[in-house]
């Protein structure tokens, strides 16, 4: 129809607001979420690839020196009697999802080096001979990638005749003939990749490992296992014999935490993105990524199903293409909307918390009553004048939260060992915190009250730059307008010069310090303990600059819940990206045997429940009882777990029977069904759950099984 084609032609894209958005609002979200996600995705896999590469390289190291470590090793010994094979060990991690990727990098980086390299994994390397196979096609096709010979090597010579006996001995003898003509043969290996080391039968790769010893004088063979459990699993998989003839190197490639710690800083702290996530909705973005598999994939999926929610089903979305992208901390550029809102869409956004809070407060100083009346009154003036200043408000408050976690990772440094978070960290103490009720905050607010005069001097050089990246006047400190930048470079000031009443505290005119503290002193200003050489104006001045970083970090790390369009530019939906993304396969099976009807869309059975209803109704009977009633329409496996339902750990079978046989005999049939279909259905019935897992056979009783769920 011509709907279906219009809405193919769009995207899937569809007006909101009851149909009442405008044509061009629609398409202008679907413009804005290509040009959003595209370069997000492309920045993601740039980050992803510049994290991994450090593992990476670090085994392209090892394997072009790995012979020769071998050969300085032996120098001055006695020959052994047998050979050794280096063998580079990695871990990659539990997110076996990634796995392809990060060793498909590792191949190609290998090969770029002048390697012939072979990337094996378990399901197609179940015997030894398919093992040999599959090393001897790939090393072989490697060399002749890509030309005439190759397509032969394929399909001929070395490759698919099932006439040719896969053996180490024809590896031997091309590399004699043909590898060795290369000037560069010294520095060439012969590279064989287990991507999955866990799933290959360990009686293969040891009887591997004892061919290939004999054949590594002649090639130089350099094995790499890919783990995703730990260590241990290798000497659990080979024999002692295996892995005395192994040179072996352990490395880490899971890079998972480095990699979304890179991520979260570039997408949402410096300022940059275009969509950003409030604390439940992040929280739910990181416990799938740190309490599940480690995916990146999985990161990346969850955070394009978020985006496209925003785009597809929120109408205000529109307002994203106000904000231009900018990169290292700098502050969002903000331009006029691409399209005039309509009349609805000014009252959506007048709607939103935040914006009344704005309003109010915006009235007190443009006008009063008179500016709050026209904000409500005129779409036009709401758009063009108070719309732009509420943008513009939340670029500066990005800006300057990106100014607080900068400051904050540069406290860390100084703190112990145990203070020091990741960025993901506090980024989620950022977002789910107030300032005031963080434990974290003040615990490293105390580490800055207990430093030293030269402490502070090397943390305010740190602290000063990044300060300076505060270019928005709209963000002040203190009553009389002081911007960050001011503070912080006045704090620097006055500590280099204690006595100079020109920085801050000038007007502050009480007389400084003696030098006899009581003790409410020394717990308000630890510091004084700590620093005894230290004058009264320098105290002063330590204490000013403490005031100072509190005051900086309380203003740039302010909850975002009090910014204009915090609703519309924090994505909130948590709950649907858990259900989406965290299946409970159970629950769900659950609720479609208690509920088929709703699932099957069974007519049947939905009259027989409304007959059921008046039947209880009429009993006098709760309307409670409806989810408990048992109707002989239902499905077989419906009405079992139904029944099983009211039992105890162990289910009589011949009384769950006959509970069955009372509610099918109830069956609207013209002919009752016979005891051998009952006993049919219901042995059916059993089976499905116990394949389900609800049920299990007992050895106690015979007669009886043991009932698995509860709850539901």
């Amino acid at each position: 129809t011509a709907t279906d084609d219009n809405l193919a032609a769009d995207g899937g894209y569809v007006p909101l607001l009851q149909g009442k958005e405008p044509v061009e609002s629609m398409r202008l979200r679907k413009q804005l979420f290509e040009t959003t996600w595209q370069p997000l995705e492309e920045q993601l896999f740039a980050i992803e690839e510049q994290v991994n590469n450090i593992g990476i390289t670090e085994v392209c190291d090892f394997v072009d020196s790995s012979y020769q470590q071998i050969e300085s090793k032996e120098k001055g010994q006695l020959a052994q009697p047998f050979a050794e094979i280096a063998a580079a060990i990695t871990f990659a991690g539990v997110n076996t999802g990634d796995h392809g990727k990060l060793f498909q990098s590792l191949h190609d980086q290998l090969s770029e080096r002048g390697h012939h390299v072979a990337l094996l994994e378990s399901q197609y390397c179940s015997s030894l001979p398919n093992l040999h196979k599959g090393i001897l096609e790939q090393l072989f096709n490697s060399l002749y990638a890509g030309t005439e010979a190759g397509d032969k090597a394929g399909n001929g010579a070395f490759g698919g005749s099932k006439t040719v006996a896969y053996d180490l001995g024809l590896l031997k003898l091309w590399w004699a003939d043909t590898v060795t003509r290369d000037a560069r043969v010294g520095s060439k290996k012969a590279v064989v990749i287990l991507q999955d080391f866990e799933g290959f039968p360990p009686m293969v790769v040891d009887d591997f490992i004892r061919i290939a010893t004999g054949y590594c004088d002649a090639v130089p063979v350099v094995l790499v296992l890919g783990l995703a459990t730990s260590y241990e699993c290798v000497h659990q998989s080979l024999t002692k014999a295996s892995l005395s003839m192994l040179n072996v190197e352990r490395f880490n490639l899971q890079r998972s935490k480095q990699c979304i710690d890179a991520a979260i800083r570039s997408l949402f702290i410096q300022s940059g993105a275009i969509l950003s996530f409030g604390a439940e909705a992040y929280k739910s973005l990181l416990d799938q990524f740190l309490l599940y598999n480690f995916s990146i994939a999985g990161f990346v999926k969850k955070l394009k199903y978020a985006a496209m929610d925003f785009f597809y089903a929120q109408p205000l979305s529109v307002l994203a293409g106000m904000l231009r992208p900018a990169g290292n901390g700098d502050a969002q550029q903000v331009s006029e909307c691409p399209i005039r809102l309509s009349h609805d869409q000014v009252e959506l956004v007048r709607m939103q918390r935040s914006v009344q809070q704005f309003l109010e407060k915006r009235a007190k100083k443009d006008g009063g009553d008179a500016y709050l009346r026209r904000a409500l009154d005129d779409d036009g003036f709401f758009q063009d004048t108070v719309l732009p200043q509420m943008v513009r408000r939340l670029a500066a408050y990005r800006q300057c939260y990106s100014i607080g976690i900068d400051a904050i990772v540069e406290i860390q440094k100084v703190a112990p060992e145990t203070l020091q978070k990741p960025i993901r960290t506090l980024h989620y103490y950022g977002m789910g915190q107030q300032f005031d009720v963080c434990t974290h905050w003040k615990t490293l607010l105390a580490v800055v009250r207990r430093m030293k005069v030269s402490e502070m001097e090397l943390l305010l050089q740190q602290l000063c730059p990044i300060a300076s990246r505060s270019t928005d006047a709209d963000w002040e400190l203190v009553a009389d307008g002081v911007s960050i930048s001011q503070l912080m470079s006045s704090a620097a000031k006055l500590l280099a010069n204690p006595d100079d009443p020109a920085h801050i505290g000038a007007h502050d005119h009480t007389e400084p310090k003696k030098r006899i503290r009581t003790r409410t002193e020394m717990e308000q200003c630890p510091f004084l303990l700590f620093d005894h050489g230290a004058s009264d104006a320098q105290l002063r001045a330590l204490e000013k600059c403490c005031d100072a970083i509190e005051a900086m970090l309380k203003t740039c790390l302010g909850s975002y819940n009090e910014v204009p369009l915090s609703e519309i530019f924090y994505y909130r939906h948590s709950f649907l990206l858990d259900t989406t993304f965290s299946a409970q396969p159970r629950a769900a099976v659950q609720t479609a045997l208690s509920k088929s009807h709703y699932y099957i869309n069974c007519e049947c059975c939905a009259a027989g429940d409304a007959e059921c209803t008046s039947a209880l109704n009429q009993n006098g009977h709760d309307s409670d009882d409806e989810e408990q009633r048992i109707s002989p329409t239902m499905h077989d496996t419906s009405i079992t777990y139904r029944l099983h339902q009211e039992c105890g750990r162990l289910i009589n079978l011949y009384d769950w029977h006959s509970a069955f046989s009372s509610v099918i005999e109830r069956e609207p049939r013209p002919v009752a069904p016979s005891q051998a279909e009952i006993q049919a259905r219901f042995m059916r019935g059993v089976e499905e759950m116990r394949f389900l897992g609800f049920i299990k056979a007992t050895q106690r009783k015979t007669d009886h099984v043991v009932r698995l769920t509860w709850g539901m």
